[in-house]
């Protein structure tokens, strides 16, 4: 039996090990590639992260992982990791397979993972980062009521190449707001 969070047909399954193998198709798309270098983990580096994985329920996680489900298929994975209970932060990323893209999953997937994440009394703001050409990330983040922060210039290095990295920050009671709106 699959558990996760549901709304309505989507599920979001905390990561296991027989994920692995969805979660390397998934890297290994061109549309990931275009804006993640993801050439380098091995399928032994992704079950350690998997592993290493928390729960929201684990006072000393560091990071937590789920994988997204549409019916019978794995759609993608939302995670948020860095996380600092001192500063009440962490830093979330999303990944949605190709044949996916433009229906709204993302946002949606980030949004229950954000539904989850606020319930964590220690939790101020959650961030993300984008490449300043990745479009369809940026659409989720403003579509889920993040605001750009800021852009730093050359900040990142994908296969060799320097690329501007926009910052994008939310705060619980900005959440909080839009939920309640």
């Amino acid at each position: 039996m699959v558990t996760g969070v549901v709304a309505s047909d989507l599920l979001l399954v905390p990561a296991h090990p027989e994920h692995v193998d969805f979660w390397l198709a998934l890297r290994a798309e061109a549309g990931a590639r275009r804006y993640v270098d993801t050439e380098d983990d091995s399928r032994e580096v992704l079950v350690k992260r998997i592993l290493e994985a928390g729960t929201l329920e684990e006072p000393r996680a560091k990071g937590f992982r789920w994988f997204v489900r549409q019916g019978d298929a794995w759609v993608g994975t939302v995670s948020a990791r860095d996380v600092s209970r001192e500063h009440g932060r962490l830093q979330i990323g999303y990944m949605m397979a190709e044949a996916y893209h433009g229906r709204g999953l993302g946002s949606r997937a980030v949004g229950m993972m954000l539904e989850r994440l606020f319930t964590l009394p220690f939790l101020h703001r959650v961030w993300l980062t984008t490449l300043s050409e990745n479009l369809g990330s940026q659409g989720v983040a403003r579509k889920l009521g993040f605001s750009l922060e800021g852009t730093m210039r050359g900040h990142s290095v994908l296969r060799g190449e320097r690329k501007d990295q926009q910052f994008w920050g939310m705060s619980r009671s900005d959440w909080e707001a839009r939920r309640r709106g």
